[in-house]
This record gives C-alpha cells, sequence and structure tokens, in this order.
C-alpha cells in the first residue's frame, strides 16, 4: 500500500473519531419553560429529637433530570441536594444542578411539613448559566422503593427561567 493511501485510510477512519472529540458544549436558550422529570434518591444524615415526636433533621440527595419539552436546560443534568427541616414545620434547602459540561446552576426549594410538593427558585449560576433565575414548582409523582432512612420519588418540576 502506498503512502498516500495510508493517508487517505487513516483520514476516512479517523476523521469521524476526531469529530465526536469536538462536540461543543450545549447552548441553552436564555429564557424557557422548565417541564422536568426526575429521580430522587433522598438519604437520612442526621436526626435530632424534639420531645417524643417531633425531630428536626437533615437530608441529602441525589437526583437526574430529564427535559419533557425538548429545552436542554434540564436534560441530563444530575443535582445534589442538602435539605434541613423540622417534622411539624416547613422543610428548605439548596440543590447543586451539574451538566455534562461541568457548568452548573444552584436552587433553593422549599415544602411544607409532610407534602409531597413544593416551589423551587434558582439563584446562581456558573459558565452558560451565569445570571440565572427562574421559579417552578415540583412535585412527586410516585414513590420508590427504599431501605431504612432512605426516601425515593419519580417527581415532576414545572416552570421558567430566563438568563441576564
Amino acid at each position: 500500500m502506498t503512502t498516500l493511501r495510508r493517508r487517505c485510510l487513516f483520514l476516512r477512519v479517523a476523521a469521524p473519531m476526531l469529530a465526536i472529540c469536538t462536540v461543543q458544549a450545549q447552548t441553552i436558550p436564555k429564557q424557557g419553560s422548565i417541564d422536568a422529570t426526575f429521580t430522587a434518591f433522598w438519604r437520612d444524615i442526621k436526626e435530632a429529637g424534639v420531645g417524643s415526636d417531633e425531630s428536626v433533621y437533615l437530608t441529602e440527595a441525589a437526583m437526574i433530570f430529564t427535559s419533557n419539552n425538548k429545552n436542554p436546560l434540564m436534560h441530563n443534568v444530575t443535582a445534589q441536594c442538602i435539605e434541613s427541616g423540622f417534622s411539624a414545620g416547613p422543610a428548605n434547602g439548596y440543590c447543586v444542578f451539574t451538566d455534562k459540561d461541568g457548568d452548573n446552576f444552584v436552587e433553593s426549594f422549599n415544602h411544607a411539613a409532610g407534602a409531597t410538593s413544593g416551589k423551587a427558585v434558582m439563584l446562581f449560576g456558573t459558565g452558560k448559566y451565569k445570571g440565572i433565575r427562574g421559579d417552578s414548582d415540583w412535585q412527586q409523582v410516585s414513590k420508590l422503593p427504599g431501605d431504612k432512612g432512605a426516601y425515593n420519588f419519580v417527581g415532576k418540576t414545572t416552570g421558567s427561567y430566563r438568563i441576564e
């Protein structure tokens, strides 16, 4: 095989691989709607008893989101969350979302005691999410099995956002 043929063969084989390696960062529209399904895996971290029936608690979660409306904002992103609350009162927390490019945005959330739905507010972002603001409602759709100290469920979130 001549040198020229070897080079042409190399280019035919290598060019598609190089194209795969040069995938660009995902572009997020400057504003849009949020409509996503997520799976949440919550775990107890710490609990402090208050009397015989109540407690103050701290939990953490890993979550996976998939967009239902083709908007890439919530498509294939993960979130790490921390929640603190009082069993007889409201709970509050924060989630740090991460996309495939390593860019993040932070969301605060809250819900009433024992509620399976609540509100969230987008507060801050890095990279393509810098300047993000938004509001959403979330709700549990179906509970999943879990070990003691775990609370797993499939949920849905809807709302809107803008990147300033």
